[in-house]
């Protein structure tokens, strides 16, 4: 006798969970506040949002073990400090040549990854295309400003700003549709930015170069100098006189040397010192790290103290190791101290 069987319905299953939470259950969501509530804890793996860490941060979800989740540098012996991964004090130069999906890893919202993690679907769209044309990113300003007021570069307008394309590598900036001559007189819209050039291609453009300290030896103004060869007096423009032989213009120098050491919001922070420790793109701003021990310019911060260590509640976050952010959580509540990272800087200093 044969027995039919019957359909029972299915049970449903619970959602799998990704990998990353083996290591990092106990870390903070990223997103706090959702439209349900808040939350304090992850939800199943996921934040206020229905993130998970590998819609953010990229990385294989199902992995077993920490190898093979995370996703390997290029230069893997750059990232590499006393046997552990560290973040270097001074990465930009680093970052630049690194992978796409290495630098969604470290930090989705890093301007190279942005639009395909903070500004993706319907989350932050506007903000993404926004900040990427933000002074805070190109610093066209500075550029422009050090540029024409030293004599580097003729023309007024800025022509320079700092921006880079998802590989890395320095892209100009063009305005669509182009502005109108009384646009670019009232209100100073701008046709296009330019990367900086090489350094090593400019021509010193300061003619008070005189007062600069060089030749053999220092000589007294009028007194001639017998051992002088003809037309070149180790007075004047010393060393770097017009022409070639890397006699280039300081400004185009000193901007590069800016650009790496004084970053905008492409790069990382130095993190080695306190007031200087911060990330990248949307989060330099957005997520808070310990820069100052005071409480009017922390706010409630000010307990982390000023060593940029974390206070995170995922064990596997070292709690002794400065470069970290206090928690791994996005906020619109920014203290002072985390404007100061930047605004304390020759360029964009706001003090005195």
């Amino acid at each position: 006798m044969s027995v039919r069987a019957e359909n029972t319905p299915s049970q449903p299953t619970a959602p799998s969970l990704e990998g990353c939470l083996k290591c990092h259950a106990q870390i903070e969501p990223m997103h706090k506040f959702g439209p349900t509530g808040a939350l304090e804890k992850l939800d199943n793996g996921k934040d206020a949002l229905g993130l998970t860490c590998t819609a953010c941060h990229g990385g294989n979800p199902v992995a077993e073990t920490k190898d093979d989740a995370h996703v390997r540098p290029r230069f893997p012996r750059e990232w590499m400090r006393d046997g552990k991964f560290r973040i270097p004090e001074r990465s930009g130069t680093l970052l630049a040549r690194e992978s796409v999906e290495f630098v969604r890893f470290l930090n989705p919202a890093d301007l190279r990854v942005a639009a395909t993690t903070c500004g993706s679907s319907d989350c932050h769209s506007n903000q993404t295309n926004a900040v990427s044309n933000s002074m805070m990113t190109h610093g066209a300003m500075l550029w422009g400003a050090a540029l024409y007021n030293n004599g580097g570069y003729p023309i007024k307008d800025t022509n320079f700003g700092e921006s880079y394309s998802a590989n890395g590598a320095p892209q100009s900036l063009i305005q669509i549709p182009q502005p109108t001559a009384e646009q670019k007189r009232l209100k100073g819209i701008l046709s296009f930015l330019d990367p900086l050039p090489r350094w090593e291609i400019s021509q010193p453009g300061n003619v008070l170069r005189v007062f600069e300290r060089g030749g053999k030896r220092r000589l007294e103004t009028g007194l001639p100098d017998r051992e002088e060869e003809p037309g070149k007096p180790d007075k004047g423009l010393s060393a770097r006189g017009l022409g070639t032989a890397q006699r280039t213009d300081p400004v185009y120098l000193g901007l590069q040397k800016t650009r790496l050491l004084d970053p905008t919001l492409n790069f990382l922070g130095t993190n080695d010192h306190p007031g200087d420790f911060r990330s990248s793109g949307c989060t330099a701003c957005h997520v808070i790290y310990a820069n100052d021990r005071d409480a009017k310019h922390s706010a409630f911060d000010h307990t982390a103290g000023n060593r940029g260590m974390s206070q995170s509640a995922d064990p596997s976050i070292p709690k002794n190791e400065s470069g970290h952010p206090i928690r791994h959580q996005l906020t619109s509540r920014i203290p002072t101290s985390q404007c100061m990272i930047c605004h304390m800087h020759p360029g964009e200093n706001m003090v005195a």
